[in-house]
C-alpha cells in the first residue's frame, strides 16, 4: 500500500513538471519572440560592422553566427576618461533567457504544485522535479536562438559548418593578433555556453526560492555584470562570451574550467538547495511568495 501511494505520488509530480511546462511555455511566449528579436539584433550589428572593420561575412557559417549572439566584450582595462559600459546586445539575450525560468518554480508552493508535494510526501523529489523544468524550459529558450539563427544564416546564404573561424571574432571587434588560430571547433564552447547557462538558471531557482525571484534576478545580473568586467572562470558569464573562450583566443577561459564549474554549481542548488528546502517552513515560505 506504501508502494502504492509513493508511485501515485511520483505520477503526480511527472503530471506536475508537464502541467507546468506548458503553463510556463504559454506565459513566455512574448520573452521568446523577444529573445528571437535580440539575437537577429546582435548579429544585424555585428555584420554591419564589417565595412567599420574591412572583415569578409562570406566565410562566416551557422556556428559564426550562432557566437556572435554572445560576443560579449574583451576584459575591461581601466584608463583614464574611459568608462566601464557591459555589452548590452549580450546582456539582454542572457536576461531574458534567464527571465523565462525566473518566478515560476517558486510559484509551485500554491496550488497543484502544492497538492503534488503533499502526495508524494517526498520534497527532495519535488525539488529535483524543479530543476527538471528550469532545465527544459531554459534548453528550450536556448533552442529559440538557434532557430532564429538558423534562419538567419539562411537569410545570408551562411554555410552551415561547425567551425568558428578567425573573421566573426575580428567582428567583434578584437584583433587578429589575439587570436590562438583561424578557426576552431565549435563544439565546445556551445558545450561550454549551454551548460553555463543551466547552471545559471539553477542558481536562479535556488536562490529564487530562498530570497525570492527579484533578488535571485538582481543578484544574477550584478553577476553577469561583474563578468563583464573582468576575466575569471569564476564568473560563468565568461562561458558565455567568444570573446572569452580560450578554444581561439589568447588567455581566454578554458572550457574544461567553466563545464567543471557550472557541474559544481547545478550539484550543489541540487544537493544544498534540496537539504535547505526539506527543513524549510513551506508554509510561513508559500505565503510570502
Amino acid at each position: 500500500r506504501e508502494i502504492l501511494k509513493k508511485a501515485r505520488g511520483g505520477l503526480m509530480l511527472f503530471r506536475l513538471v508537464a502541467a507546468d511546462l506548458r503553463t510556463v511555455l504559454k506565459k513566455n511566449i512574448l520573452t521568446f519572440i523577444a529573445i528571437a528579436a535580440v539575437t537577429v539584433a546582435n548579429l544585424v550589428y555585428a555584420y554591419g560592422l564589417s565595412s567599420v572593420y574591412g572583415v569578409r561575412t562570406n566565410t562566416l557559417g551557422f556556428a559564426d553566427n550562432l557566437a556572435l549572439v554572445f560576443a560579449g566584450s574583451a576584459p575591461f582595462e581601466p584608463r583614464p576618461g574611459l568608462m566601464f559600459v557591459p555589452p548590452l546586445g549580450w546582456l539582454f539575450v542572457i536576461l531574458l533567457i534567464l527571465y523565462t525560468t525566473l518566478d515560476y518554480p517558486t510559484e509551485s508552493l500554491h496550488g497543484f504544485g502544492l497538492q503534488a508535494l503533499v502526495r508524494c510526501r517526498s520534497r527532495t523529489l519535488w525539488w529535483a522535479s524543479r530543476f527538471i523544468l528550469v532545465a527544459t524550459v531554459t534548453a528550450f529558450s536556448l533552442l529559440v536562438v538557434v532557430c532564429s539563427v538558423v534562419i538567419w544564416s539562411l537569410v545570408v546564404s551562411a554555410s552551415f559548418s561547425a567551425v568558428i573561424h578567425g573573421e566573426s571574432l575580428q567582428l567583434a571587434n578584437l584583433a587578429p593578433w589575439f587570436l590562438k588560430a583561424a578557426e576552431a571547433d565549435a563544439l565546445p564552447f556551445f558545450v561550454g555556453l549551454f551548460l553555463a547557462f543551466e547552471a545559471l538558471a539553477f542558481a536562479q531557482a535556488a536562490v529564487g526560492f530562498v530570497l525570492g525571484p527579484s533578488v535571485s534576478f538582481v543578484v544574477l545580473m550584478s553577476y553577469l555584470i561583474c563578468s563583464a568586467f573582468a576575466r575569471h572562470w569564476v564568473l560563468l558569464g565568461n562561458a558565455l562570451m567568444l570573446l572569452r573562450w580560450g578554444g581561439i583566443v589568447k588567455e581566454g577561459i578554458a572550457t574544461g574550467s567553466s563545464v567543471l564549474f557550472s557541474i559544481v554549481i547545478m550539484s550543489l542548488c541540487l544537493s544544498l538547495g534540496g537539504l535547505w528546502f526539506r527543513r524549510a517552513d513551506l508554509i510561513e515560505k508559500g505565503d510570502k511568495i
